[in-house]
């Protein structure tokens, strides 16, 4: 057996199916972990690899007791020329997987790992599978996780261990270059758009600005100039010389201020202005509606006058009374008339109804002659009047006009007297308001002349407003002209600006090329080690093959397929391929083998590699948890035959449910002494497994 590490012993407690600690004494021999599924084989073959790497069988695999109150740790005794180490690594609380080992010496010190085991290593066969070797020099880096078992075992055997491991980290490397490489054109063409975009565009309106300038003069100003005459503006809006405090403002600044004190102006004097002209206006129109008061006045008299005189001619010389009599009086007589002609024809009616000669007269109680009542009656009716008297209409008239002329008269005086309140009151206000006091006798021809007087004054502060409004609006446009001005400096400024970013662009452009000329040092070097590999792959394959199919051959026993190849088309990536002599230029992926062959293939190359004189890694221990799946007993014989021979020079621990096969065959092919027999029975909640150890 190789001069490495070896497992003496082993303890366990809280991992897996083990609650209470047990120790289980391998004394560096070969060991065959036998007996029914559920007892424990395999906790055994997962705490030696956990307790050696502190990773489970599968990513994020709970390997700690769930029914167990205690710590999870495993307890592994290592031996190497005849000096005994001890790993101990325990599980952190509350995790799966992370963990904290500690490796001490023959003394009890503890030494550092990385220094006393730098090389160990771990390949999967399959799971439950697991190669532990140590190359014998320091590996460039660690074996990438991508690449399967069959492709490490067979780098390793070749010695091509670093070159892989080289080509994989260029490969990464390069990845990660033309990852950078990428983002960064993207980043900077994206910066030199932004760039050339803004000074494009600062260019158009600098052009714009230019064509149509500002300023006057055919010359570009100087910031200085442009400084002078916003200092010159805040002069004029102000009336003030340039206050010191303006020193060491930029031109913004400078036409800011300005703006402001044109505004605090503006608003000054447009407001005395204004307030003056609301005041005179107030007063005028005070006026004004006072003369309109005097004016309704004499107009109200005037038709007073006019309502008299009509009256006059109405009654002409009468009274309303003496109307009023005279037209009771007409009204009686056109009553008596009417009545006369009412029995005139109420006895004509009566004389029409009556047949008699002689008729009775209702009034004078005699009897008449019928003919002399009829003529009687009908020259009464002839000698009445058809109407009543015309004087009634007209004196009914008169009346009615002199009677509207004297409600008139009524309510324009009332009116005249409310317009003389009127005046007073607002001849009280003007008083109060005014600077002098309006005279009682001021008739409208005075108040016309001071309405006249103050327009004159309203029109006068207008004229101001507007001449007012002209020099703000001139401030304003040169105020305008000068931002236009200070837009064109700023644009002059960022321009400056650009340029000079132009400048340290283009050399971190210069820096990108380099980049990409590393980048491309890169890619030329991945592909001479490609090469180089590829073509070392070329040479030593066959031979490789060759030991892999007589191998395979030997412990499948399969009648077609009985030959392993590794095709040239994907190197340097190992692709595993299955032919026949009979007919070796077709291949085949492995899928089309069987359960059995497909078992025994996981196991092929470790066989067939370890075997020969050049391996260039010295392999201390063999794990293997029920490699005989799906194997017959034929096979079950040539599996325990060759782990035989690679048990000569590894240590083995082996786990299977063929139990009787394995007590049969393995005192057949091993030398008494060299391995134990461990059966782990009547598992329990409680107590985890009884183990039963048995020496070979």
């Amino acid at each position: 057996m190789a001069k490495g590490f070896s497992v003496r012993s082993v303890e366990i407690e809280g991992f897996k199916g083990f609650t209470t600690r047990k120790r289980i004494d391998f004394g560096g021999r070969h060991v065959f972990l036998l007996g029914q599924n559920g007892n424990g084989k395999s906790s055994i073959i997962e705490a030696v690899r956990w307790g050696l790497f502190g990773s489970a069988r599968r990513p994020n695999e709970i390997v700690a007791n769930q029914g167990y109150g205690g710590r999870c740790r495993v307890d592994i005794a290592l031996v190497r020329d005849g000096v005994e180490w001890h790993l101990r690594r325990t599980l952190n609380m509350g995790t799966s997987g992370g963990s904290d080992a500690v490796l001490t010496d023959a003394q009890g010190t503890e030494q550092r790992m990385q220094e006393i085991m730098p090389q160990l290593d771990s390949v999967d066969a399959g799971e439950g599978m697991h190669i532990i070797f140590a190359p014998q020099s320091i590996p460039l880096r660690r074996q990438p996780e991508d690449l399967t078992a069959f492709e490490r075992t067979v780098f390793s055997h070749l010695g091509l261990t670093h070159p892989r491991a080289l080509l994989e980290y260029l490969g990464n490397l390069n990845i990660t270059q033309e990852s950078t490489e990428r983002e960064l054109d993207e980043q900077l063409t994206n910066m030199r758009h932004e760039i050339d975009s803004e000074i494009d565009d600062l260019g158009r309106r600098r052009s714009s600005i230019i064509s149509a300038p500002p300023w006057s003069g055919g010359r570009l100003p100087t910031r200085s100039a442009s400084e002078r005459k916003a200092r010159d503006l805040i002069a004029e809006i102000t009336g003030e010389q340039t206050d010191e405090a303006l020193d060491g403002l930029s031109l913004g600044a400078l036409l800011d201020n300005a703006e402001n004190a044109l505004n605090d102006r503006h608003d000054h004097d447009q407001s005395e202005l204004e307030d003056e002209l609301l005041k005179v206006e107030r007063r005028k129109e005070k006026f004004e509606s006072l003369n309109a008061y005097l004016e309704k006045i004499d107009q109200q008299k005037i038709e007073l006058q006019h309502i008299k005189s009509k009256a006059v001619e109405i009654l002409n010389g009468a009274s309303r009374d003496d109307l009023r009599e005279s037209v009771a009086e007409l009204r009686r007589k056109a009553g008596a008339l009417a009545l006369r002609r009412e029995i005139a024809d109420n006895g004509i009616q009566l004389l029409e109804l009556e047949q008699e000669e002689q008729i009775y007269c209702p009034v004078c109680a005699q009897n008449y002659s019928r003919h002399l009542l009829e003529d009687t009656l009908h020259n009464a009716v002839e000698q009445l009047p058809e109407e009543a008297s015309p004087d009634l209409e007209q004196t009914e008239t008169r009346l009615e006009q002199a009677d509207a002329l004297s409600k008139q008269f009524h309510s324009i005086r009332a009116n005249i007297n409310t317009l003389q309140e009127a005046v007073l009151e607002s001849k009280k206000q003007i008083n109060e308001e005014g600077d002098a006091e309006l005279p009682e006798s001021a008739d409208t021809e005075t108040l016309t002349s001071l309405i006249r007087h103050y327009s004159n004054i309203s029109n006068s502060i207008g004229e101001q407003i507007t001449d007012r409004e002209t020099w703000f609006d001139e401030k304003q446009a040169r105020l305008t002209k000068m931002k236009e001005e200070e837009g064109y400096h700023r644009i002059q400024r960022r321009l400056a600006e650009l340029h000079q970013s132009q400048n340290k662009f283009a050399r971190v452009e210069d820096s990108y090329r380099n980049l990409v000329a590393f980048g491309q040092s890169v890619r030329a070097m991945r592909q001479a080690v490609s090469d180089a590999i590829t073509a070392r792959l070329k040479e030593d394959l066959p031979k490789v093959s060759n030991n892999l199919s007589e191998v395979f051959a030997s412990l499948t026993g399969h009648r077609w397929y009985d030959r392993l190849v590794i095709p040239n088309a994907r190197l340097p990536k190992l692709e595993l391929r299955v032919s026949s002599t009979n007919d070796p230029q077709v291949e085949y992926p492995t899928g089309v083998l069987n359960g059995q062959a497909e078992s025994a293939l996981d196991l092929v190359p470790y066989f067939a590699l370890s075997q020969t004189e050049d391996a260039p890694t010295e392999v201390y221990l063999v794990l293997l948890d029920d490699p005989t799946r799906a194997f017959d007993e034929d096979h079950t014989r040539i599996l325990v035959e060759r782990l035989s021979s690679l048990g000569e020079r590894v240590q083995l621990i082996v786990a299977s449910h063929e139990t009787s096969r394995f007590r049969n065959l393995v005192p057949k092919n091993f030398d008494s002494g060299s391995y134990v027999i461990v059966e782990p029975v009547n598992w329990s909640h409680d107590d985890g497994p009884e183990l039963s150890v048995e020496t070979g």
